[in-house]
């Protein structure tokens, strides 16, 4: 599937359990005219809905509750067909981590707390790569 620069058209998929956080994320992107956002609170509930939107930009929480931690999920969604850029996300940035994400090609890790400008650079990076 072709890439589409319009923000509007690019499908995001925000992965975290913490809600006060996708609520965070969700308001900054459509703040940047990102509006076809979804969101889910799980590993179980990301692949679902990976499966049936196909987002083109994943951002996804490495420590969630549940048996898919967001490391689980990113080895799933790297073994789909489906080109996805993902960006970790985590409040404990440790080296191990880092480590882990980087060894299955992230496009980007964003360590909470969040803000408006690493989100919006974050995108910038993912427009890049994807539109340039």
């Amino acid at each position: 599937m072709p890439w589409s620069c319009d923000p509007n058209q690019i499908r995001i998929l925000i992965v975290d359990d913490d809600p006060m956080l996708r609520k965070l994320l969700r308001s900054t992107l459509e703040s940047l005219e990102h509006t076809a956002v979804l969101e889910v609170d799980s590993g179980e509930e990301a692949l679902e809905r990976f499966r049936d939107d196909q987002p083109h930009l994943v951002f996804l929480d490495i420590e969630m509750p549940g048996e898919l931690n967001g490391i689980a999920v990113l080895d799933a969604l790297r073994k789909s067909e489906q080109a996805v850029s993902i960006i970790m996300l985590t409040a404990h940035s440790t080296v191990q981590n880092v480590q882990q994400a980087a060894a299955r090609n992230v496009d980007g890790f964003l360590v909470k707390p969040l803000n408006p400008d690493r989100i919006q650079k974050a995108l910038e990076h993912f427009h890049k790569s994807r539109c340039a």
